[in-house]
């Protein structure tokens, strides 16, 4: 009887569905599209981010999860700088000169619960702002690395916005007479009338009270301005007429100004012009002086009236920072946007446009309706910015001045800020509570005419999605390589409360694999395309394997610490199970006799097979080949070849042939599940009909 072939040039990714289309995988564990023939290869796995030491995991060996990870990136990333978070410490990686180094910048941090967000980092110009919904919002700028020379306190961090409005000055008084001074806080230093310094009321006929009062602002690193303080008790004091001649005098102001936080570098001093005996005199503030630090504390005000600027900024210019507790934050539009935090979770802020330490009274937006829950991630794409809620999005458009938002869903939304990527030239990926989807129509989009679009695009991996845990969604994460084109998510499942499985989907050809065993708890890419994720335990006891670790071909699912040496663990255990085929018809019974696999030759590394009838959970072991050419001489194996003598050739396409010995089915898969090095490209089946239809269904 002649032998029917059922031919897979081109294998593709998993889909759980039913039917599956060919060439689809039921199971695809750890593997990586091969450039030479867009097959399957599996010569992934992962190691230290640090390889220096031989017998440590340094500069590792405090940290336990490392629950957040970021990259920060200067000058076009010719300076990359790694932050991490373990145990409620902020570190940055000293990844320069000769040795690595972890240094910590803040301290004493919440330690996030399984099912919180972790700390947020959003880059603003050269620095990032942290923020966690518990610690004071921080701005960290690493470099330069030594601020010292700056001539000013400033520190590797400041705090973001201003807490409070400052305490107003303290002018002390003047007293006209320098002979016999009061005993209380006055200063006497009079100039000449004729001079051009000093101020009060000048030349006059009779006796002129003089009274002016003084507000202060605090300017930060980044230019914002603080709310302007309260005004000044007065100063006063009566210009005495004597006659023209050198005993009329005017007077200079002695005035303490208050000290801002570690974030101010500047500080604005106002007064009003003269206002005389009256209490019902207008008090305008005008501009009179910046004091150029943080430090000083006493200024002397000899301005006159003429002398001084524009008017004071209005009372609702600058607020104190109205969301302390804000979990999540995003720059758009030249504004820094977070939102309420725990205490007002359905409430946007920005702050002025490049100012992020400064925001406006009447600078926020309500989400307004109560069914989308609280504001959980914010996303700028293109001229747009994405707000997530728990249960709908939103997308928000204009410039400071005119924002305006609209709704595009209603019934979708996400707790896992931490997944939401942008893919080039795809749109913005983020995982939900049901599946993965892809957002469109940003750019000219949605305000420039566009429609914006969200649709499901994990319906193959539907039973993977559900079996998340959907109460530690916040602590799924993920980055897409543009080196690797793969988007990669590690998330929580079957009820563990930390990532213990990775989806990948491969932007190539649009397919989903998986990753198993590495033990992601926080994921960045780098400027080159690399991975770097942050261990999901960490240091446990002395030895565990913990902090950063890179994802890469080396064939070892990371290291372990073996009488005081570093040596490579097994390499990750890569799974290809085929689709359930029925051979085009699910009545008739199939005799199958061989399983054929397009491989790229790797030497002589044993490939297993298993075989798999009618949905069957146990398989049939068959045989184990070598990766090699049935019917030519073997290739050259490195460790077995002899050094000059021998020519090392490219991995060849063959075909290794399996047989198959199983009873008839109605369906037919196989497996393989190797740690060898291996590329399958395609497959054939080779099976006949044996004429015979399956029973018929059980009766009750």
């Amino acid at each position: 009887m002649k032998n029917n072939i059922y031919r897979v040039r081109q294998l593709g990714g998993i889909n759980q569905q039913y039917p599956q289309p060919d060439g689809s995988m039921s199971e695809l564990s750890n593997w990586t599209i091969d450039e030479q023939t867009n097959g399957w290869d599996n010569r992934i796995g992962y190691e230290r981010y640090n390889p220096v030491p031989t017998n440590s995991f340094a500069p590792f060996t405090t940290t336990v999860r490392v629950d957040s990870l970021y990259l920060l990136s200067n000058r076009s990333r010719a300076q990359e700088m790694i932050l991490l978070e373990s145990a409620g410490t902020l570190y940055y990686v000293h990844d320069f000169g000769n040795t690595m180094s972890l240094v910590s910048f803040d301290t004493n941090r919440n330690v996030p619960t399984n099912n919180e967000l972790p700390t947020q980092y959003v880059a603003y110009a050269s620095s990032v702002i942290i923020i966690n919904g518990y610690n004071t919002p921080i701005k960290f700028y690493g470099w330069p690395l030594d601020r010292t020379s700056y001539g000013s306190p400033l520190s590797l961090s400041t705090d973001l916005g201003f807490p409070t409005i400052p305490s107003a000055p303290s002018p002390w008084q003047v007293h006209t007479d320098p002979v016999n001074p009061p005993n209380n806080n006055s200063v006497c230093i009079p100039f000449d009338i004729l001079d051009a310094e000093g101020f009060g009321i000048g030349i006059q006929t009779v006796d002129k009270v003089n009274r002016f009062r003084y507000k202060v602002l605090f300017v930060s690193d980044t230019g914002s301005e603080s709310p302007i303080s309260l005004a000044s008790t007065s100063v006063s004091w009566t210009t005495v007429h004597i006659g023209l001649g050198p005993l009329m005098y005017t007077y200079a102001v002695a005035i303490e100004i208050p000290i801002g936080g570690n974030n101010v570098v500047a500080r604005k001093i106002y007064r009003t012009k003269n206002l005389g005996p009256s209490l019902t005199n207008d008090e305008t503030y005008y501009y009179l002086e910046t004091i150029r630090n943080n430090t000083e504390t006493l200024y002397y005000d000899y301005t006159r009236g003429k002398g001084l600027g524009s008017q004071a900024p209005d009372d609702s210019a600058s607020i104190p920072f109205p969301a302390l507790t804000c979990t999540i934050g995003a720059v758009f539009a030249q504004c820094l946007f977070v939102n309420g935090g725990t205490a007002n979770g359905s409430v946007l802020y920005f702050s002025n446009p490049n100012r992020p330490d400064q925001f406006g009274a009447l600078d926020f937006i309500s989400v307004g309706s109560s069914h989308g829950g609280d504001i959980t991630a914010l996303h700028p794409y293109y001229n747009t910015l994405l707000v997530f809620r728990e249960h709908s999005i939103e997308v928000l458009v204009g410039a400071y001045g005119s924002f305006q938002m609209t709704t595009i869903s209603t019934n979708i939304g996400t707790t896992a800020a931490n997944t939401i990527t942008t893919i080039p030239d795809a749109g913005v990926l983020f995982l939900s509570y049901d599946g993965v989807y892809l957002f469109t129509g940003g750019g000219a989009g949605v305000y420039g005419g566009a429609v914006a679009d969200i649709k499901k695009i994990s319906s193959p991996i539907h039973s993977t999605i559900n079996s998340l845990n959907k109460a530690v969604l916040s602590r799924a994460t993920a980055s897409y390589s543009h080196d690797l084109r793969e988007w990669h998510c590690y998330l929580a499942t079957e009820g563990a409360e930390k990532p213990n499985l990775g989806i990948v989907l491969h932007t190539q050809n649009t397919t989903w694999t998986t990753r198993q065993g590495f033990p992601v708890g926080s994921l960045i890419c780098d400027s080159n395309g690399y991975l770097i994720f942050g261990h999901h335990t960490g240091l446990v006891s002395a030895g565990d394997p913990a902090g950063l670790f890179v994802m890469s071909n080396r064939r070892s699912a990371g290291q372990a610490l073996v009488v005081d040496t570093i040596v490579d663990n097994t390499a990750p255990t890569a799974t290809l199970f085929s689709k359930w085929h029925d051979f085009g018809d699910t009545m008739l019974k199939k005799k199958v006799h061989y399983v054929v696999l397009y491989i790229m030759t790797t030497g002589d590394l044993s490939l297993p097979i298993k075989y798999f009838i009618d949905f069957d959970y146990d398989g049939i072991d068959g045989k184990t080949m070598k990766q090699q050419r049935a019917d030519h001489t073997d290739q050259f194996v490195y460790d077995k070849a002899i050094i000059g003598t021998s020519t090392w050739e490219e991995r060849l396409v063959t075909l290794v042939r399996y047989p198959v010995a199983i009873n008839s089915c109605t369906h037919f898969a196989f497996q393989v599940s190797t740690t060898s090095d291996c590329t399958i490209v395609g497959y054939d089946i080779h099976y006949t009909h044996i004429g015979t239809k399956m029973i018929s269904g059980k009766t009750p």
